[in-house]
Order: structure tokens, then C-alpha cells, then sequence
């Protein structure tokens, strides 16, 4: 029998009833339906809203069908506007798209899919990812869990994918700074970068002894970056404004001496936040905008501020209340995206609610979310989210 690989032809009209399809030799057109390619309804969705930090529920999230099982062909050149092909496995994206406005149940939940049949069916993809930003120190504080990194990662293999390839882990409580022990066995792992910098929330706790703590910290020969460090407005942080300023000016003018990157917490503070910027640093400097939540008009502002500036997205993008980071991922030029998890936070819409806690494998829901909303391939986005971590943090 001979191996064909059927690609979308007409994937604006799609449904689960009725699929035009081609050929990949090209010589023949035909109908065929979901189901008789081995596919069951491919989305499952449940009312939910992301886990934020601080929240004690568990989440009910939404999976994709596990039921196909057509292989992912070789595609075509996906950095070619003009050679676009979409097999089924970027359809799944689409259609979890569509699926926002329009929810769907299936009658019992024996037909939940697992999260390692959306990993081996949904992203066959041999593309390398890097989280650019994860907290590993509070994944494992709220796991409970001792052993290294690798261990880690071997417990949870069925949740990791194989083209995962590494994580910028960051360090922002500064309590931990002066305490080498509890940091240095995440930067001896392989493939693990780290950052430093006083998170807004604890901008009353910086001092000269943290800041003394702080330097000897970016001196390890595993750290990439001064961060997160910033201004936070939002009613969750009780740090006065004026100390915030004081604190993110302080650490903006150890990051300028050194030349190391930066990674910029910035919530409901856009305004000062490039105004001090601006003060310290010239406008080609690069730096890592963490956890963009803002609109397309502020994701504009900052990058005609900083033509340089790299933005992170994070799982809320997978999902529907996320409105205005759908607008940023659609209109972004690709060579200004990173992916991120900001683990153990933000666990993507469509996981297992058995999990509750992200970690930096996750990121590739990121990057699907991403392809699903600009109708562009997986491979495109895993490029150059890759290559932009790569940059930003001279890995």
C-alpha cells in the first residue's frame, strides 16, 4: 500500500463532517471525512480561565481528540510566503482556534485525551524549543520535590517532548541570591541558563547587601541576564511606586556596566517603565519584555522605543480571554517573539487538569497557539522563537 500524506486543501472551510483534500503527488482531489482518516471530534472544551499566580483551584482545561494518526510529512519550506502547506496536525491548531466561540463536549470523559497523545500526535515536530523564561526554584518549592533537574525531567518524560532544549531559569526573590546552595545545582544542569534580578513585588527588600549578593550572582558563568527586574502597578503588589523606581533604576545601571541583557517585568506600567528605560539605556539595546499582557498599540510603542526589544508569550495565549495577546501574536513580526512559561505558573488551556503546575516543556503549546493564530507552521514559529532565545541570550 503506498504511504501518501494528505495535506488540507481548502483549510478555511474545514469541518469535522467534510474534508476537501489533495494528493501530496498531486494527481487526485477527493472528499473524505474526519472520520474515516481514524479522527474523532479533535477538541474537547471545558469553561476555564488560566491558573495565575496565587490561585489555589485547580483548573478544568481543554484538550485536543487524540484520535489521528496520519503522520506529519516533511513540510515544505516554512520560512516561503509563497509554499504553504497545511497538513492535518497544523489543522488541529485551527480548529482549536475556531473552537473558542464555539465549545464542545464529549459525553464522558473516558474519551479525554492524555497529554502524551497530544505531545506524540499533535506536535510531531523536531524543531528545538528553548523556555526562555521559567521559575524552576518555585516549580520545585511547590512540587515538593529534592532531586536535580534531570531526575525532573525524567519523572515527568511524558510531558516533556523530545525537541525540548533547555530553560533560562529565573531567580527574583532576594533572599536566595547570597544563598549559592539552593540556586547553583539548577545552573550545573545541562542546558539550564540562569538570570538574577529583584522581582517589583520585593523592590522594600533591596538593599546594599542584596545588591553586593546580586553582583556575585551574575558572575556565574551560566547567568545570561540581569532579571526580572521592573515596575508593577497592579493591585497585587503593596511596594510603593517610588521605591520600585529606585530599586529598577539601581539594577538598570549594574545591567548598562556590565552589558549583560535584561529581562523587564513591566504590569499596568508601560508609561514609566520606557521613560526610565530610556534614561539608562540606548534605544538598540536588547532586552526580554517578560510576560507581554498588554495590547497591540503598547506592543508598537515598545518596539519603536527599543527596536531590539524581544517580547515573551506565555500559555495565557491558549486562552479565549486573552484577547489582546491574540492581537499581539497575530501582528508581531516573528524575530521579536520568545517563548515562555513562567513556570510553575500559567498552565496551558488544554493539559491534563491532573497536572497543576506548568513546566518549561510546556512552551510548546506556546509556539502551536502561536501558528494556530497566524495560520503559519509550527516549524516557522519554533525557528524563530529558537533562533531569538538564541540571540538574546548569547546561548
Amino acid at each position: 500500500m503506498v504511504n501518501t500524506h494528505f495535506y488540507l486543501k481548502y483549510f478555511h472551510s474545514w469541518n469535522a463532517e467534510d474534508v476537501s483534500i489533495s494528493c501530496e503527488r498531486g494527481n487526485c482531489t477527493r472528499k473524505e471525512t474526519c472520520r474515516n482518516h481514524g479522527a474523532k471530534s479533535p477538541f474537547i472544551q471545558f469553561r476555564s480561565s488560566p491558573r495565575f499566580k496565587g490561585s489555589h483551584s485547580i483548573n478544568n482545561l481543554s484538550c485536543l481528540g487524540n484520535g489521528l494518526s496520519l503522520k506529519l510529512s516533511e513540510l515544505l519550506n516554512p520560512y516561503s510566503r509563497n509554499k504553504r502547506c497545511y497538513c492535518f496536525e497544523i489543522l488541529q491548531h485551527l480548529e482549536y482556534t475556531k473552537g473558542f466561540n464555539k465549545p464542545k463536549r464529549l459525553p464522558s470523559k473516558n474519551h479525554l485525551p492524555t497529554h502524551s497523545a497530544f505531545l506524540s500526535v499533535t506536535l510531531k515536530s523536531k524543531s528545538p524549543f528553548i523556555d526562555s523564561h521559567c521559575h524552576l526554584d518555585f516549580l520545585f518549592q511547590r512540587q515538593k520535590f529534592s532531586g536535580t533537574y534531570a531526575e525532573y525531567q525524567v519523572k515527568h518524560k511524558n510531558t516533556y517532548p523530545p525537541n525540548y532544549q533547555g530553560c533560562v531559569a529565573v531567580f527574583c526573590k532576594p533572599s536566595t541570591f547570597s544563598k549559592k546552595s539552593e540556586w547553583n545545582q539548577y545552573l550545573e544542569e545541562e542546558n539550564v541558563w540562569g538570570a538574577f534580578g529583584c522581582h517589583p513585588h520585593n523592590a522594600e527588600d533591596y538593599d546594599d547587601s542584596v545588591e553586593e549578593a546580586l553582583i556575585c550572582a551574575l558572575s556565574h558563568p551560566q547567568v545570561r541576564a540581569l532579571g526580572e527586574i521592573g515596575l508593577d502597578y497592579s493591585d497585587r503588589n503593596r511596594c510603593r511606586k517610588e521605591v520600585q523606581h529606585q530599586v529598577f533604576r539601581r539594577q538598570l545601571k549594574i545591567a548598562y556596566a556590565s552589558q549583560l541583557s535584561l529581562i523587564i517585568h513591566c504590569r499596568e506600567a508601560d508609561e514609566d517603565c520606557i521613560k526610565i528605560l530610556q534614561e539608562f539605556l540606548p534605544e538598540d539595546y536588547a532586552f526580554h519584555l517578560h510576560c507581554f499582557t498588554e495590547n497591540w498599540n503598547w506592543a508598537q510603542k515598545w518596539m519603536e522605543a527599543f527596536p531590539r526589544v524581544y517580547i515573551g508569550i506565555t500559555n495565557l495565549v491558549t486562552y479565549s480571554s486573552a484577547k489582546p495577546t491574540h492581537e499581539v501574536v497575530k501582528n508581531i513580526p516573528l524575530n521579536h517573539l520568545l517563548l515562555e512559561t513562567d513556570a510553575p505558573y500559567f498552565l496551558p488551556r488544554k493539559i491534563s487538569k491532573r497536572i497543576r503546575w506548568s513546566h518549561p516543556g510546556m512552551a510548546i503549546y506556546v509556539a502551536a497557539q502561536i501558528a494556530a493564530l497566524r495560520n503559519i507552521t509550527l516549524e516557522e514559529v519554533l525557528y524563530w522563537t529558537y533562533e531569538n532565545t538564541r540571540k538574546m541570550y548569547k546561548i
